[in-house]
């Protein structure tokens, strides 16, 4: 076996060697999960599976292995974190992070439901959408690409488990408290990995220009796991549903939104396009030119778009971004890590340092080219279509407009002035109070229930805010209301939304406020902003059975003898900052921190009024959905600046 493997690991080098002229994909005969060809006689509706098919050439162990199929949990087990158990590893599986995803992954053992939130079979596939009534709430396997954690299950210490897939592991045995083999939606309360079948890494989420990526999600949602890359490709149609909404059109927070029906009795069937010439050869074979061995930034938007435009407002488009409207593409800047094709063939894609994700810190900047890299060393160069792109020193253009000031360019990044008009909505509030994940934009605070909302553009461009890290960063905070459980130790476990829902909807006097929506109607929306919502809502979470239950909102709230008392909150727990990356604005818009140069340049950051220092933030978010709601007003707002700890905005000189 060990032999074979090298054999495959050689074969894929010396095919990535060839010159480009023949460095055309080979057609492809597509295997089932047994191995078996399929063809328009043989094997003809299963669906193909991505490892027996890639797998055959492409070492599909080393492919896995990268971040993007991992997201923690080639490191993850029980305890990973000794103060916050909660958290397994430090990926999408297994971490909190609720501005990207407010449900979290159970842990392997557990000793009450109460603690369990989405087991694994539930993290991958419990979506719906259904865009023509705007209802939208996907599964976390929704941007997964596949294997790791959506084909293997974890050993009872919680650590990945790669002897057993997750049906072998179903098989095994399992119980309603296995945070893999469970399911809140199942009939039984258990997982059906067998009839669902694993999802395995799908290559052709990359390589394929023209993926279809709701058709592959939209077999998730119907718990077709085993389906969903057919789908994706367009390789053919699936017929048949292990699980089918009763009500589509029932958006979260409808006591029918999760409502339907299970069939475990007959399993989906796959109708191939095998006329269709442009796809497949005339004994059946995937024609390779349809394989791309560049990855197109279309693809890469198919899951980044979204999470950018709600975290940070960026449009990957020419008009609003500098670098797209120079031809550049996501790898460009983003390349495989590696000095070899043997290393490169781990699929690491070159990152850089995130304020806000954790997941393989090690690799931060590892074969990353950043504004420094390509713009002050020089080290960017490529020609395409006969053109040769190269970066441009600005030194000596910072020099002649800054005299004197150049040491900005030490304490500001670069973002933090070219990054200044942001054309998408983004979220900066997340209320979670009453169990749904209500955001509100950053731009006037329109609430937002359709997460395709973030994707619109903006009434007009919006600057964004900054952070101090070591640097002054453009970034967007995201300011969160959340119920939780209290440890001894001070950090807060949080309760499941679910959990949460079912308290808010046995508190029937919760405040009610009018939320303004992107299409200028209005909303009226639950929330928990008095005293007394507070107080009735951790009263019904201790019903339910939790205990020492908190608020965490502009304080940790909680119940002392009957009486409300509060605290303050721990760094993280009610404000996280996402760092604006992207959307470095042409430099003719003249829209960029102190683009008139000096004298002027230098007020448009110094003057009293200047958003760069005098934006103002939110300070108190349930003062201000309670009172001030849509604008930030004192004392429930304050200038960025007094968050810093300074009185004015500093003068220059």
């Amino acid at each position: 076996m060990v032999i074979y493997r090298h054999i495959a690991i050689l074969l894929a080098i010396v095919f990535l060697s060839f010159p480009m002229a023949v460095r055309s994909h080979q057609d492809v005969w597509l295997k089932n999960e047994q191995g078996d060809t399929i063809t328009a006689t043989l094997n003809s509706v299963d669906p193909y599976s991505t490892k027996k098919t890639c797998g055959v050439c492409h070492p599909y162990s080393v492919i896995t292995s990268g971040y993007h199929f991992q997201q923690g949990f080639d490191v993850m087990k029980e305890g990973y974190d000794a103060r916050k158990p909660w958290i397994l590893s430090p990926g999408m599986f297994g971490n909190w992070l609720p501005t990207a995803a407010a449900a979290r992954l159970s842990s392997k053992a557990n000793k009450t439901p109460l603690r369990m939130d989405l087991s694994t079979y539930d993290w991958i596939g419990a979506g719906k959408y259904n865009s023509a009534h705007k209802v939208k709430a996907a599964s976390c396997g929704s941007c997964h690409p596949g294997g790791g954690p959506m084909e293997y299950g974890r050993d009872a210490r919680g650590r990945a488990d790669l002897k057993k897939t997750l049906i072998q592991g179903e098989a095994a045995g399992a119980n309603p408290l296995d945070g893999d083999y469970s399911s809140r939606f199942t009939p039984d309360g258990m997982s059906r990995f067998r009839q669902s079948g694993v999802v395995e890494a799908d290559c052709l989420i990359c390589h394929l220009h023209g993926y279809r990526m709701d058709d592959r999600n939209d077999q998730l949602y119907k718990r077709n796991y085993r389906w969903a890359a057919t789908a994706g490709a367009g390789l053919g149609a699936v017929k048949g549903a292990l699980f089918t909404y009763s009500n589509p059109v029932a958006g979260p927070g409808h006591p029918d939104f999760a409502a339907g029906s299970w069939d475990f009795s007959r399993r989906p069937v796959v109708s191939y396009n095998w006329p269709d010439r442009a796809l497949f050869t005339a004994d059946g074979r995937l024609k390779g030119g349809v394989i791309s061995k560049t990855v197109s930034s279309k693809s890469c938007l198919q899951c980044h778009a979204e999470g950018e435009a709600k975290n940070t407002g960026t449009a990957f488009d020419p008009a609003h971004d500098v670098h797209v409207k120079a031809g550049m593409r996501c790898t460009d800047c983003h390349p495989l890590v590696g000095r070899s094709q043997a290393q490169r063939l781990s699929h690491q894609v070159a990152k850089g340092k995130s304020i806000t994700n954790r997941v393989r810190d090690d690799l931060d900047g590892v074969g990353m080219r950043t504004c420094i890299h390509c713009h002050s060393e020089g080290s960017f160069r490529i020609t395409r279509q006969g053109k040769t792109m190269q970066a441009k020193n600005p030194r000596e253009t910072h020099a002649k407009r800054f005299d004197g000031a150049t040491f900005h360019t030490y304490i500001i990044s670069c973002n933090g002035c070219h990054s200044t008009l942001q054309p998408l909505r983004a979220m900066t509030v997340l209320d979670m109070s009453t169990g749904l994940e209500y955001g509100y934009t950053a731009d006037n605070f329109d609430g937002v229930s359709w997460p395709e909302d973030y994707l619109r553009t903006a009434p007009k461009p919006w600057v964004p805010w900054q952070t101090r890290e070591k640097k002054y960063l453009a970034a967007v905070p995201k300011h969160m209301q959340w119920f939780g459980e209290k440890m001894s130790n001070g950090e807060i476990r949080p309760i499941s939304l679910h959990q949460v829902g079912t308290a808010a909807r046995a508190v029937k006097a919760l405040t009610v406020m009018e939320a303004n929506l992107p299409d200028g109607k209005k909303e009226k929306r639950r929330t928990v902003v008095s005293d007394g919502d507070i107080a009735a809502m951790l009263n019904a979470l201790t019903r339910i059975g939790y205990r020492n239950v908190v608020y965490v909102s502009d304080q940790v709230h909680e119940l002392k003898g009957g009486k409300l008392v509060s605290s303050p909150a721990m760094p993280g727990q009610r404000v996280l900052y996402y760092a604006v990356e992207h959307g470095v604005v042409d430099l003719g818009k003249k829209s960029a921190y102190g683009w008139k140069g000096r004298t002027d340049g230098c007020m448009q950051c110094h003057d009293d009024d200047s958003p760069f220092f005098a934006k103002m933030n939110i300070e108190n978010i349930r003062g201000f959905l309670k009172k001030d709601y849509p604008s930030l007003k004192e004392p429930n707002a304050v200038m960025q600046y007094e968050i810093w700890g300074l009185r004015s905005v500093p003068s220059f000189e």
